[in-house]
């Protein structure tokens, strides 16, 4: 009796990852409502059938597209991290979150909610931005115990106010005329200066303290979530 062959796991997230790759430059060249699995299938040159092994519906596999996006956006964050504890202050967090996702056109998508090219996949933008924009009361509580965030406000206004601060400048400039619209660099430098002086203590934290306490911390719980989110990622690639 032979006995039945089966796919390597290797073989399995390679394809699976050619799937996303396609999926990914279909929906930016022709977006959401016009992408059809058919469509991915032959550009990837495999069957339809293939892709729903890994995601039940069209809808699932973009949002593991826009998922996987949000995790790129981030691992380039956390190297940037890695060479600079500065980079954990929130100003230089935002700015530097903002400045990488303003140039990957997918992950600006994302982030201004682009219901053009996204579809009603900006239905569940929430789900999605809640790591690169929006942030927790819990997170906030973190930031605030290591002495990077102002306490003279509840936790909860605090985080409201922030994340309202961020997307305004996500969002503005379809809103403005285009004669008032400034560059990316100054955008990204406008919005550091209003968290830095909106939300930061006056003074920054000590170097030696930022450098061994402050940074080492930081830097675990950003890993955690970045291997949380990448986990959320794997799941759908293997068989």
């Amino acid at each position: 009796m032979s006995l039945k062959k089966t796919e390597p796991p290797p073989r399995q997230q390679e394809r699976a990852e050619l799937i996303l790759q396609v999926a990914a430059e279909q929906l930016l060249r022709w977006g959401y409502k016009k992408v059809t699995i058919n469509d991915i299938a032959q550009q990837a040159g495999i069957g339809i059938g293939t892709i729903y092994l890994h995601w039940k519906t069209k809808e699932a596999l973009f949002q593991t597209v826009m998922l996987r996006e949000i995790v790129a956006v981030w691992d380039e964050m956390l190297q940037r991290m890695r060479r600079d504890y500065r980079e954990f202050y929130p100003h230089r967090m935002m700015r530097s979150i903002l400045l990488i996702a303003m140039q990957r056109p997918l992950a600006r998508a994302i982030f201004i909610g682009d219901g053009e090219l996204l579809g009603k996949l900006v239905q569940n933008q929430q789900a999605l931005q809640n790591p690169m924009i929006h942030t927790t009361d819990q997170f906030f509580v973190f930031l605030r115990d290591q002495g990077l965030m102002n306490t003279d406000m509840s936790v909860h206004l605090q985080q409201y106010a922030f994340s309202a601060a961020v997307t305004g400048f996500c969002l503005v400039d379809p809103l403005i005329a285009e004669e008032d619209r400034v560059s990316l660099e100054e955008r990204v430098d406008a919005l550091a200066h209003v968290i830095r002086q909106s939300f930061e203590p006056s003074e920054l934290v000590a170097d030696d303290v930022m450098r061994e306490v402050v940074a080492p911390r930081m830097l675990t719980f950003f890993e955690q979530m970045i291997t949380g989110l990448s986990q959320q990622v794997q799941k759908t690639l293997a068989l």
